[in-house]
């Protein structure tokens, strides 16, 4: 088949435009509409969201984002090395198939990218999250906005959505390489695995996620040789007042000094690209948490990034999704 007639759409979170209150505000809002983020009565949360959230929360999460933004490109870091993923997948896949990316909140926008790619032909698109664990707030809003682009469409191409890919052993053993490039030592260190979290109430209706980070976490530690007592997993980023999936990452943090835990490497195996809550969250204000508890060694490990191993990998997760196709 000719170039414009395979497309694979990468499909990732989001990111604001700039660390400006106003571009983290726009952001925000389409972000915390979202039913799937939070799937309160509409009635009771978006007079929450814009009489309180919206007028509070932007200035604070606009400074943080400053403190991580990437000053050679201008870029977020997430925006960053997404676009590094997708261009090295599509180095790895060869020039019959067009690769792009998409962000669910903020831009490039799923509509303004699928346009493109059905503007040049595209006939078979493959979507990839690119979310190892599947959760229905991310793969499946995700999936949602897709559904919605297309059901405004009188021709649809032919679509496949690629499988979470927590527990593919090309995954797990990129993070395991990644990590032993990074460890200082083998011995007297506990390894925590930190996953964003979610409502406690996702997982009670049967949001495969957790589970799913758990399968993750076991892997990646038998592929290290980790005994039980050496790695913990954990969940971050707590929003409303709402019970979430525990241990909490921030309490675990504060509490592993009294244990005597002293020695710690953390990894944020969830994310496949650094952005505010890996470099903000965990190692910066993460790792002061623990140091500030009487922690000495605090090392925060990379996200794979546009790490060779990763996209090797991810070219070939891909490619095993392309079957039949090319």
């Amino acid at each position: 088949m000719s170039k414009s007639t395979i497309g694979v759409l990468l499909l990732q979170m989001g990111t604001p435009d700039a660390p400006t209150k106003r571009a983290v505000k726009t952001y925000l809002a389409e972000f915390l509409s979202d039913h799937r983020i939070v799937d309160k009565p509409r009635w009771l949360w978006l007079p929450i969201l814009h009489g309180i959230i919206l007028r509070r929360r932007p200035a604070r999460s606009a400074a943080l984002y400053k403190q991580i933004w990437r000053k050679d490109n201008n870029l977020s870091p997430l925006l960053h090395f997404t676009q590094q993923q997708s261009a090295g997948v599509e180095t790895f896949l060869g020039r019959d198939i067009q690769v792009r990316f998409a962000m669910r909140y903020g831009n490039p926008s799923i509509g303004n990218v699928l346009d493109e790619m059905l503007d040049c032909g595209v006939e078979k698109l493959l979507v990839y999250p690119l979310y190892p664990q599947f959760s229905a707030t991310t793969t499946g809003s995700g999936l949602d906005a897709i559904s919605h682009y297309f059901s405004k469409k009188r021709s649809i191409p032919t679509i496949r959505f690629a499988r979470p890919f927590y527990n593919n052993q090309l995954y797990i053993n990129a993070l395991a390489n990644k990590i032993k490039k990074h460890r200082k030592s083998k011995s007297n260190q506990l390894y925590l695995f930190t996953f964003h979290g979610l409502p406690q109430s996702h997982d009670d209706e049967g949001d495969p996620y957790a589970s799913q980070c758990r399968s993750t976490a076991q892997l990646l530690a038998k592929a290290l040789n980790l005994p039980k007592e050496q790695w913990r997993i954990t969940f971050q980023s707590r929003f409303g007042k709402d019970p979430w999936l525990k241990p909490a990452t921030d309490e675990t943090l504060a509490q592993l000094p009294n244990e005597g835990i002293k020695n710690l490497m953390v990894i944020c195996p969830g994310f496949v690209a650094d952005c505010l809550e890996t470099l903000e969250e965990i190692a910066v204000t993460g790792k002061k948490t623990f140091i500030e508890a009487g922690g000495e060694q605090c090392h925060v490990i990379p996200c794979l990034n546009d790490s060779s191993s990763f996209i090797d990998a991810l070219g070939k997760m891909i490619k095993a999704e392309l079957v039949g196709w090319c």
